[in-house]
């Protein structure tokens, strides 16, 4: 099932009238998801809040621990994709077109990032990460300590300063940007490429840097979930879903039918007496 966030920007502009827009980005125990997308030539950047909150956007086989709420995800169902109605992101942002407007397309590269500020204890308010790769991203824990450093993801909120859908620049885009705040330039994706998305949790609150985080690919048993930012600014959340029943045809439509069958026959019987 293919989710294209851009359907309900009208929703999300009635909202926005009301004071209740996204107001940049979100840090510490429930932080923001952000697109980034940004330059590889000039170090041109743009950023744009998506409107959820990490724990509104988690897979649904994934309950946090009791620090971070101990919530459990509900964006990965059997059924489809179901998205938090009362949570939808604007994703009519005419600013990404302009931005565009100066860009080489090749040389754009994207990722969707969402960082936990936390993470003191062994059991509660552990760091956490969602991120998007087009390789099968994994994460130590030292690199999700890295990855939400003040020098890394948790300088988002300095680095932009308080915005309101998006914010952009010409130049200037920080160098972790390249390397997806240490998780590496290969999970970067191109623009209308389709990036994976994945949790990482840190096993536990402190020490142990060298050992695997906890991963979570967002999907279910029919598939992995897909995110893709178009270059028209679209960003599109896929997930399968159950199969599609077989729409039932109307009995008007049978009735329609079995009526062109007749004149067919009755054509082919008057044909048959002509040339007799």
């Amino acid at each position: 099932m293919k989710f294209n966030l851009k359907m309900i920007a009208a929703a999300v502009a009635m909202v926005s009238a009301a004071g209740a827009a996204q107001a940049g980005i979100t840090t510490g125990n429930n932080p923001s998801l952000n697109l980034i997308a940004f330059n590889t030539v000039t170090q041109a950047w743009y950023i744009r809040d998506v409107g959820y909150l990490m724990n509104s956007f988690l897979p649904s086989s994934v309950t946090t621990l009791s620090g971070d709420g101990a919530v459990t995800g509900d964006k990965t169902p059997e059924a489809g994709l179901l998205l938090n109605s009362t949570t939808n992101a604007n994703f009519a942002d005419s600013s990404f077109s302009a931005w565009m407007t100066g860009q080489n397309t090749a040389d754009v590269r994207w990722m969707l990032s969402g960082a936990d500020g936390n993470g003191t204890g062994t059991t509660t308010n552990v760091r956490r990460v969602i991120t998007t790769s087009v390789i099968d991203q994994t994460a130590t824990n030292g690199q999700v300590d890295g990855y939400i450093a003040s020098g890394n993801a948790g300088n988002l909120a300095a680095f932009t300063g308080a915005f309101g859908l998006s914010v952009s620049g010409a130049s200037g885009a920080p160098s972790p940007f390249g390397t997806n705040f240490g998780l590496g330039a290969a999970g970067l994706a191109s623009l209308d490429q389709a990036a994976g998305l994945f949790y990482f949790a840190r096993t536990t609150g402190t020490g142990s840097t060298t050992t695997q985080s906890n991963k979570t690919q967002f999907g279910n048993t029919t598939g992995y979930a897909t995110v893709t930012l178009e270059a028209d600014g679209d960003f599109v959340y896929s997930l399968a879903g159950a199969p599609v029943s077989a729409v039932p045809i109307p009995a008007a439509a049978w009735l329609l039918g079995s009526g062109l069958f007749g004149l067919v026959g009755m054509a082919r019987r008057r044909k048959a007496a002509a040339q007799a």
